[in-house]
């Protein structure tokens, strides 16, 4: 017991974690309460549910220039491995808008699987002010506002009349990461239990030179592992799905002219790469044997991560429906770990003359190793 905490684990013996946990029923590890309203909790599966800023996760996406006579393009915006609810989306671009009810832009909001809208803004009421973001109203009703995990949030856009062009357009997007298992237990169903503990030091504390903080297991398997370094690790197939980050780049229209690389992601820290999906504004059938391109994932030695191809060769492209994001499969594992000086890139090897890839997207699914 330390002086000033009710649990003080100071310096104790042994290099095992200080504290494992282990159930096989799915109950709570930790909840901690702010005069009986949870604030924050480790379920037995690592995740963290709370109602800090935590919980969310924000990311943004450079879609370009919108013309004013073409609403034929669905953009590809983000896809997760997990299931995610849609919180705030906004909208913004880099010149004025006025509004018009004649010739106008509706923006439209749509996942995959839900043929109801999550959202829709239009000029045709109300414009745009330069560098001012408009926001979104989510609908709820129909849970157009949760994608599952492997959906994908498309923006769709249609013009009234003859249109409006939209320069420089960026949506940003807010999500939370849906508790993936029932919370099992009550708050008054607890091993150790303290309330309303007199002091404003904190309730445990841990002082290690070298030993774990917690383990947290479901029937002996490792789910979350807390570090002396206050650094939060899962296993290798146990990841917490709190712990994935995601990216989303636009790399624009890639045709035959151009140039054959773009730079796609580098962390502030060593992180992992564990899942690419790409897709585009516009459809691509594997057509040709003769006339496609090859995609490759490389860091910036030349190590390939992963590769796809699009409008061929038979048998080996993947058929792109405009709007969706595809998975390109497993990440080479020796290339996929990255410190924080190196980066990814994706490089373009073309067959014959293959044709323009409409606003090629890319979502880079990470997470942070240390």
């Amino acid at each position: 017991m330390g002086a000033t905490s009710t649990i003080h684990n100071e310096d104790s013996q042994g290099n095992g974690p200080a504290y494992v946990f282990d159930t096989n029923n799915q109950r709570d590890i930790l909840a901690h309460y702010d005069d009986g309203t949870e604030k924050f909790a480790v379920m037995s599966d690592g995740f963290i549910r709370t109602t800090s800023g935590w919980k969310n996760r924000p990311i943004a996406v450079g879609v370009g220039d919108i013309a004013a006579d073409n609403d034929d393009y669905t953009f590809p915006l983000i896809r997760a491995k997990h299931d995610i609810t849609i919180t705030n989306i906004n909208i913004g671009v880099d010149s004025d808008v006025v509004a018009d009810s004649t010739d106008f832009q509706t923006i439209y909001l749509e996942q995959t699987g839900n043929t109801t809208d999550i959202g829709s803004l239009a000029t045709s009421s109300a414009g745009f002010s330069k560098h001012v973001p408009r926001a979104v109203t989510i609908a709820t009703s129909a849970e157009q506002d949760h994608l599952s995990a492997g959906q994908t949030l498309q923006l769709r856009i249609a013009k009234g009349g003859s249109g409006v062009a939209m320069y420089g357009l960026v949506i940003s997007i807010n999500f939370t990461i849906d508790q993936p298992n029932s919370t099992i237990g009550t708050a008054t169903d607890n091993i150790i239990r303290v309330i309303n503990e007199v002091g404003t030091n904190p309730v445990i504390v841990h002082d290690h030179d070298q030993r774990d903080h917690v383990s947290i297991r479901e029937s002996g398997i490792e789910k979350l592992r807390i570090d002396v370094n206050g650094k939060m690790h899962g296993g290798e197939d146990n990841i917490p799905v709190d712990q994935y980050y995601y990216q989303t780049v636009n790399v624009g229209t890639i045709s035959t002219a151009d140039s054959k690389k773009c730079p796609l992601f580098k962390s502030h820290c060593d992180v992992e790469i564990k899942n690419i999906y790409f897709g585009a504004k516009s459809t691509h059938a594997v057509d040709s044997n003769t006339a496609y391109w090859q995609i490759k994932i490389n860091d910036n030695s030349g190590n390939m991560l992963s590769d796809a191809y699009i409008h061929g060769p038979y048998g080996g492209g993947t058929a792109l429906v405009k709007g969706q994001l595809y998975d390109m499969g497993d990440m080479a594992k020796e290339f996929a770990k990255l410190t924080s000086s190196e980066h990814i890139q994706v490089e373009f090897a073309e067959t014959g003359t293959g044709p323009d890839i409409d606003g090629l997207t890319f979502v880079i699914v990470y997470i942070k190793t240390a």
